[in-house]
């Protein structure tokens, strides 16, 4: 079985686990989840990052589950080995209501991408995301607030998790405790930041990516959960942000990246996250799935052994990302867990 697989165990467990040990190419993920769902029907409006904006997304997991499962089987159909749970929006501040509500969302959501993902033997990230309006450091909560809510999120998305993906962290002290609460469960764990769009290869905090590594729970730092020996910080990497932006802080990565530990990227495919938003004008008309692969390629060579998209990458960038990806052999371990021996 899978080492970052849960206690509670699902019909493909066996054949994931086959699945990672014979694979030697890029770790393919998908794309985004909202903006996929906007394209079928469901409602996004407002300026980019907003709190309220993926509110229809986050209710889908309930209302609309099989649309939900749908999106999720256009990546795993494009080539995604692994999906991430529908439940970016599933935060207080999004959805409202009590506890038990937020749970039952956030349930909902991992409900629907563990039955997918096992029907094509693929695995599944259970994302921990910003608790306010992302690409905000200036938003992000009190230490107390985030502790709070992200041990309760890890503890709700990890049973239906292979890994634990702490997404689009705008700032060091947003990642690490975020991450600290993911490996807390003893699940694998990924750690993925924003970058400013200035070229720096910084944080969209300012803070620089060597402070963002430095700062977190990782093995080394004997923080790391010693009851789960697949468990811990197993892959840093940087999402939603612009293609570009990711092609400067790569390098930057990989020069303090920990040994043993995997990096990669899914950018987006926005002219910028400062924007009122607005359907596909949002979108650049200069980044075909093509072009997109070719991005994921050049990260490949850099030393990234995950890729995949963001927000405003579809199934059909996916699906050239796969193919590059099937043709362009990794000299790491890359098995999904990043980190299973």
């Amino acid at each position: 079985s899978s080492p970052g697989a849960s206690t509670q165990r699902y019909p493909a467990q066996q054949k994931r686990g086959a699945m990672a040990k014979r694979s030697d190419a890029l770790i393919v993920l998908d794309g985004g989840m909202g903006h996929l769902l906007r394209r079928k029907g469901v409602q996004v409006e407002g300026e980019i990052g907003s709190v309220k904006r993926f509110l229809g997304v986050a209710m889908a997991n309930l209302e609309q589950p099989d649309l939900v499962r749908e999106a999720h089987e256009d990546y795993l159909k494009a080539g995604a080995r692994v999906i991430t749970t529908n439940s970016y929006s599933c935060v207080p501040r999004i959805v409202g209501g009590d506890e038990a509500f937020i749970l039952q969302v956030i349930q909902a959501a991992g409900e629907v991408a563990r039955k997918a993902a096992d029907q094509y033997g693929a695995m599944v990230a259970g994302c921990l995301p910003p608790l306010g309006a992302s690409y905000r450091p200036d938003d992000v909560g009190t230490e107390e607030e985030l502790e709070r809510e992200y041990a309760r999120i890890a503890a709700a998305i990890a049973p239906y998790s292979d890994i634990l993906l702490c997404e689009t962290m705008s700032c060091v002290r947003e990642a690490v405790v975020a991450a600290r609460a993911a490996v807390a469960t003893g699940k694998p764990v990924w750690v993925s930041w924003t970058l400013a769009e200035d070229l720096s290869g910084n944080l969209v905090s300012g803070e620089s990516v060597a402070e963002a590594v430095r700062a977190l729970p990782l093995p080394s730092s004997g923080e790391a959960s010693s009851e789960e020996p697949h468990g811990g910080v197993k892959a840093l990497l940087f999402n939603c942000s612009l293609p570009e932006c990711v092609s400067a802080a790569l390098p930057k990565l990989s020069a303090v990246l920990p040994p043993g530990i995997a990096c990669g990227a899914y950018a987006n495919s926005f002219h910028t996250v400062m924007s009122p938003g607005g359907g596909n004008k949002e979108y650049r008309d200069n980044l075909s799935p093509s072009d997109y692969a070719k991005f994921c390629k050049d990260w490949a060579a850099e030393g990234a052994t995950i890729v995949g998209g963001c927000c405003g990458i579809f199934p059909e960038h996916i699906a050239m990302v796969a193919q590059e990806a099937a043709m362009a052999p990794s000299g790491r371990d890359s098995s999904p867990s990043s980190g299973q021996q």
